[in-house]
């Protein structure tokens, strides 16, 4: 190490100009880095969700939609104000009450009207003539949004709805109360005022380097791309603060360059092996069968390696160049001495050290007990964006529905009518949509699939029967089906969908000269056919679409998307079940095993490195156990509060938490065993080592912490609220149990530590 220390200082200024002009390439690429913002993107490929997913993005058109709730509005008025929006360029329908008794003007259906209009609250359900992606949706939103402006509307869409920006905007906000609260704990911690920049030039360049390379990976998730930043100035923070203090304790005694060298002797190793645990938690993440963890893993573990590379290379740089600045702004230390803190610690450790044991049982019950939920649009965050707000407030006065989707082999309208039919008969399902039950005429008698005769056909498109003939025996004779061309035309049925189509294709290649009324109407309907083979006929498979009333997740719902499954199986080989529901369910068939993989592989990862670390058994364990024991207590919360947890929160925070508040356990128990070496009064021992570690662990919890809890609190996006809400509540429960429990177990179980080191034996000053 001090020949690797010795080349770093040496070739320090070559080093600090290499990295800022890596840095100055990672703003360019930075920007490059596709970003993906759906989670479903992240479903195992053998997933029958993700599979169907891929299907329907390649194959079929799913016209853009809102639903917008308008209060304190008569119901005439809603009626008037639904048939004006219709009229706007892009929208498709308004779907509101519309049926009447013309004589008596009275409403006619009490219960279609509650789904529709209630406590002075109309519900609209616009459609529109393009997927929401296309620029005619967005334009036509934007105008139904200055059409309703002089009113009291909740919109729920996906249409406008840009999550990438509204993020974007809240972690701007979040990383500028990040930096000022590093700042104000950097100052009380320091001793040199020059530090502080110092630091931040670091933090930055650390930062720059991993969000300017993750274009490596081809794409993130948004996710990653939002708190990588955040999470990698609170995790690695340590790193500089434990470099640079080992600067000035050397630099007592020593010249800056001597000092420098010293200083990187010990802090290489010391740094690296404090690393390996938060290392250990990330990679954790990459065992996951849910692609967003080792997603997260990978851009966490790159940040770590980043954030300690700019402190060993950037770092000693920075220190030669403004050594004069860092020896002329030096200051007393503002840490207080707690020796009040350590002396309650001991008197009190044969009351809390029981009463932990109880609660750490207890909070393994109850954390057991902890229910989740796997919709991401079922998460309240503090800081609520339009979306979710919309939901909650639409779902007080009206019933809101699931969609899904069934995807079969095309071609068998007979199976698809029989499936829709079976649909149509479970008890949360409100209605189906399928080429075999689109229906075309206002009697609902016929729709797209059904075969019709000419007379029939008249009727349908008010064609006059000898024109309908004509139309018949052309077809018949563009078909080859010369026995119906000749001989029995009124006998000859054609399903509607391709007579449509067939009229439409002949009057476009001017085969027909129908006057402007009849080629209107054989427009308007090809366009409502077309329109519903967009959406329902793909060149694979055949969509059928069904909405589920209830909530979109839990063991009912779950059920009926095994119904679901069942009943197209009994017409098919080749079924997917697609939606919200579906994605849920695969989700929470994922979690048991990667919430296993997951507490397994990070506890057993970090007691590995401890095990080297201190050549010592019973340390880890004891370790381990603390912060094990504070993410009991940390998932036991939401069981007392009657609240269901985000499965990834969950997940994602049981690794970080492990991984980053270890270390925290680390500086206490390295300083313990340091000190008991040459202290034999355990009292003074235990009151020196948080005396000594209050520093670190304040600045770097307390930064983890507040990066946490700024995320939870200030982004609109629950996904990323939750985890920064649940991450920093873990946070100050870890740093609670290290300086209260972890110092008394310490104490207590001195005599066991001692004999527990199984390589390089230790003789604490009690025993000499």
């Amino acid at each position: 190490m001090r020949q690797v220390a010795e080349i770093i200082v040496k070739f320090r200024s070559f080093l600090l100009v290499a990295f800022v002009l890596t840095g100055i390439v990672c703003i360019f690429t930075a920007s490059k880095v596709k970003v993906i913002n759906e989670l479903t993107d992240y479903l195992s490929e053998d997933t029958e969700t993700r599979q169907g997913l891929d299907i329907m993005d390649d194959q079929f058109v799913t016209f853009g939609s809102a639903k917008v709730m308008i209060q304190n509005i008569g119901f005439e008025q809603a009626r008037e104000l639904a048939d004006q929006i219709e009229q706007i360029k892009g929208v498709s329908s308004v779907s509101f009450y519309d049926e009447k008794d013309k004589d008596e003007e009275e409403i006619t259906d009490k219960e279609a009207l509650a789904d529709v209009y209630n406590n002075v609250s109309a519900l609209f359900l616009i459609t529109f003539e393009t997927d929401e992606d296309d620029e005619e949706a967005q334009k036509a939103i934007a105008n139904v949004r200055e059409a309703l402006t002089d009113y009291d509307t909740y919109f729920y869409t996906t249409v406008d709805k840009d999550d990438a920006k509204n993020l974007k905007e809240d972690m701007k906000y979040i990383l500028v109360i990040l930096v000022i609260i590093i700042i104000l704990v950097l100052f009380f911690t320091s001793t040199t005022y020059m530090e502080i920049p110092i630091f931040m030039m670091v933090f930055g360049m650390a930062a720059l380097l991993n969000a300017g390379t993750n274009f490596v990976f081809g794409s993130i998730s948004f996710i990653s791309n939002a708190v990588g930043t955040v999470l990698q100035l609170a995790l690695a923070i340590d790193y500089a603060i434990i470099m640079f203090h080992r600067f000035m304790e050397e630099h007592q005694t020593k010249e800056a360059e001597e000092a420098l060298i010293c200083a990187l002797e010990k802090a290489i190793p010391e740094i690296s092996s404090s690393s390996l645990t938060t290392v250990a938690g990330m990679v954790a993440l990459m065992f996951m069968q849910y692609g967003i963890g080792p997603d997260l893993g990978r851009v966490l573990t790159k940040a770590i390696i980043f954030s300690m590379l700019s402190v060993f290379c950037f770092m000693p740089g920075l220190i030669m160049n403004f050594k004069e600045q860092i020896d002329n702004s030096m200051h007393k230390s503002f840490v207080p001495t707690i020796n009040h803190w350590g002396n309650l610690v001991v008197g009190t450790r044969r009351v809390t050290v029981p009463v932990f044991f109880v609660v750490m049982v207890g909070a393994i019950f109850l954390s057991s007990q902890c229910t989740y939920n796997f919709d991401k649009n079922s998460v309240e965050s503090k800081k609520m964006d339009e979306y979710l707000t919309a939901k909650r407030e639409i779902s007080k006065n009206f019933e809101m529905n699931n969609t899904m989707a069934v995807l079969v082999p095309p071609g068998d309208y007979a199976s698809e009518a029989a499936i829709l039919s079976r649909l149509e008969e479970l008890d949360r399902v409100e209605s189906t949509m399928g080429l075999a039950n689109v229906t075309v005429d206002d009697n609902e008698m016929y729709v797209l699939t059904d075969r019709l005769s000419p007379r029939e056909f008249s009727d349908v498109a008010d064609i006059d029967m000898d024109t309908c003939r004509l139309l018949y025996r052309f077809y018949a004779w563009k078909e080859e089906k010369y026995g119906a061309f000749l001989n029995g035309i009124d006998e000859f049925n054609v399903p509607l969908i391709d007579m449509i189509d067939f009229i439409y294709g002949e009057e476009e290649n001017e085969t027909f000269d129908f006057d402007a009324d009849l080629s209107q109407d054989i427009k308007d309907m090809h366009k409502a056919v077309s329109d519903a083979r967009q959406q329902l006929e793909g060149e694979l498979y055949d969509r059928l679409i069904f909405t589920v009333s209830g909530p979109v997740e839990g063991p009912d719902t779950f059920k009926l998307v095994d119904q679901v499954r069942d009943i197209a199986y009994e017409y098919y080989n080749d079924v997917f079940v697609v939606g919200d529901s579906t994605s849920d369910y695969d989700l929470s068939k994922s979690f048991l095993k990667d919430n296993m993989i997951i507490s397994i592989m990070t506890a057993a990862f970090v007691l590995i490195i401890l095990f080297f670390t201190f050549d010592n058994v019973a340390l880890p364990i004891v370790l381990v156990m603390t912060i094990q024991s504070a993410i009991w207590i940390n998932f036991s919360i939401p069981y007392i509060e009657h609240k269901d947890m985000f499965f990834l929160s969950y997940l994602v925070v049981c690794a970080i938490q492990m991984g980053a508040t270890i270390d925290y356990a680390i500086v206490i128990t390295s300083r313990y065993v340091e000190l008991r070496q040459t202290i034999a009064d355990k009292r003074l021992c235990i009151r020196d080592t948080l005396n000594q570690s209050l520093a670190t662990i304040i600045t770097s919890g307390a930064i983890l912490t507040v990066a946490a809890w700024a995320v939870g609190n200030m982004t609109s996006n629950c996904v990323i609220a939750s985890l920064g809400a649940t991450l920093s509540k873990g946070t100050i429960i870890s740093i609670v149990l290290i300086m209260l429990i972890l110092p008394q177990l310490l104490y207590m179980f001195d005599g066991l530590f001692q004999k527990s080191y199984w390589r390089n034996k230790r003789t604490f000053a009690s025993d000499k």
